[in-house]
């Protein structure tokens, strides 16, 4: 039997429902532009440090959705330890591979959401028995189904659309979390350095001490110095063995951070070779101006695209209060069909919907604040590690002569004392100077090298020639 439901005056309804809404006053989705650097007052060039742009280089503000390369920066160390150490993060850090499967699920909802805007057909197979005085009734019967909405307002669209964004959002979120990791592990790696090379500067003052023991126990046994010269002796021997068992345990806590973000078993046993050095850094300089950091660092993208999603949720918050028309059709295997057309208003909800809508429009007000506040946060990092860049390389320079000044007195004193015109506590005294000035220039040096890895992860990362942009495709 066929029934066909007379559409003429579903469709009558239908105009008559949009001329209606159309008179109170549709809420069209517009397109969110950029933010206005200049109405924020932000400079052209960073104020902590110069700049060297290209003549040609436009300070047009670009869209924030643009993707930049998040390990480029690390060659800029020429430390192939650590590109070998970061390749392995990338590959077995749990943290990042949970981040990618994120990524995987969010990109199955825009299939999900996508779908909706077109029709979904179901195949329907039954069969029934029925038993009724001795006689049995065998009923089977096959059915297709159509069902199809139409997108009248653009609810299905913006739901999709909301989709899109969050799944561009978790794609930025996830290039962070790989500029985090890559930053991570440049750090942890050369804290480990570091501190191997301050138990070796504490090794030598050890057997520094440890020689100047032996010569005291042979001045106190001669009669030449006393129980206290002794003692005092033994005490900084003591003191210095301590320290080093100190750095030890430090030591091998950098080495089970490092594990933990390469994936391994955190068992603090690695093999380190001998003779490794923090790296020198060259000169620091940027193109990098502030109207791009929007398009380069991955917190401010996923701030930007979390704000459009919250557009679009707005959106459908808005357009689930109007009409909403659906076609289904129907077929058996008796070639019988259903045509049905269903126009759906909500009429009372106790307010459910104005509140949802409401709601997700206060959730866009908050997400565009916190979008500013990470903005200008985002432009005080870069500001502040530039001011540090200067202030340390100052620093460093001050240091380097502190220690030559330093490695001069001690030579000049170890000279006298083989002369026997100074006591053997005045040559210890400046060796231990010398000792803690290569500390102190070690300990610098670190602090550059932690804050340029901020710089750059500051900047999103960064590369500043073609041929590291080369080298870098392999990572």
């Amino acid at each position: 039997m066929s029934k066909l439901l007379s559409l003429p005056s579903v469709l009558g309804a239908l105009i008559v429902s949009a001329m209606t809404f159309t008179l109170i006053g549709c809420s069209n989705s517009v397109p969110r532009e950029p933010v206005d650097l200049a109405s924020l007052e932000v400079p052209e060039q960073w104020q902590s440090a110069s700049s060297s742009p290209s003549a040609n280089r436009s300070a047009t503000v670009r869209h924030p959705l643009e993707q930049s390369q998040q390990t480029r920066w690390i060659y800029q160390f020429n430390d192939l330890s650590l590109v070998e150490l970061v390749q392995t993060a990338l590959e077995k850090n749990p943290s990042l591979l949970a981040k990618a499967a994120q990524v995987k699920q969010s990109e199955q909802s825009v299939k999900i959401a996508g779908a909706s805007v077109y029709p979904s057909l179901d195949l329907t197979a039954s069969t029934r028995r029925v038993e009724s005085s001795n006689v049995s009734t065998t009923t089977n019967s096959l059915s297709l189904e159509a069902r199809y909405e139409l997108d009248l307002w653009g609810k299905l669209s913006a739901q999709e659309q909301q989709a899109n964004y969050t799944y561009a959002a978790t794609k930025t979120s996830f290039a962070g979390a790989t500029l985090d990791l890559s930053a991570d592990v440049a750090s942890a790696w050369y804290r480990l350095i570091l501190q191997q090379e301050l138990l070796l500067l504490s090794q030598q003052r050890e057997d520094t001490l440890s020689n100047a023991l032996s010569v005291v126990q042979q001045a106190y046994q001669r009669g030449l110095k006393t129980a206290i010269d002794l003692n005092s002796a033994q005490a900084a021997l003591q003191q210095e063995r301590a320290n080093i068992a100190q750095q030890k345990q430090t030591l091998t806590e950098q080495v089970r951070v490092l594990q933990q973000l390469l994936g391994r078993y955190p068992d603090g046993n690695t093999q380190l070779a001998k003779g490794l050095q923090l790296p020198v850094l060259p000169d620091f300089k940027t193109k990098t101006l502030p109207s791009e950091l929007i398009s380069r660092q991955p917190i401010l993208q996923t701030a930007w695209l979390t704000l459009l999603a919250a557009d679009a949720s707005m959106a459908m918050a808005n357009k689930a209060r109007f009409p909403s028309l659906v076609l289904s059709a129907s077929v058996d295997q008796n070639i019988d069909w259903n045509l049905i057309a269903s126009l759906t208003q909500p009429l009372f909800n106790a307010g459910k919907l104005a509140a949802a809508e409401v709601q997700a429009g206060a959730k866009v007000q908050q997400l565009e604040k916190e979008y500013l506040q990470k903005l200008f946060a985002a432009f005080a990092e870069v500001e502040n590690a530039l001011m540090s860049e200067t202030s340390l390389q100052h620093r460093y320079q001050l240091a380097e002569e502190n220690l030559n000044n330093a490695r001069q007195t001690t030579a000049i004193q170890l000279s006298q004392y083989q002369l026997g015109q100074i006591e053997l506590n005045q040559l210890l005294s400046s060796q231990k100077t010398m000792i803690d000035s290569q500390a102190s220039l070690l300990e610098l040096q670190h602090q550059r090298l932690q804050n340029r890895i901020r710089l750059y992860k500051a900047l999103g990362g960064q590369f500043s020639n073609s041929s590291e942009r080369e080298q870098s495709e392999t990572l």
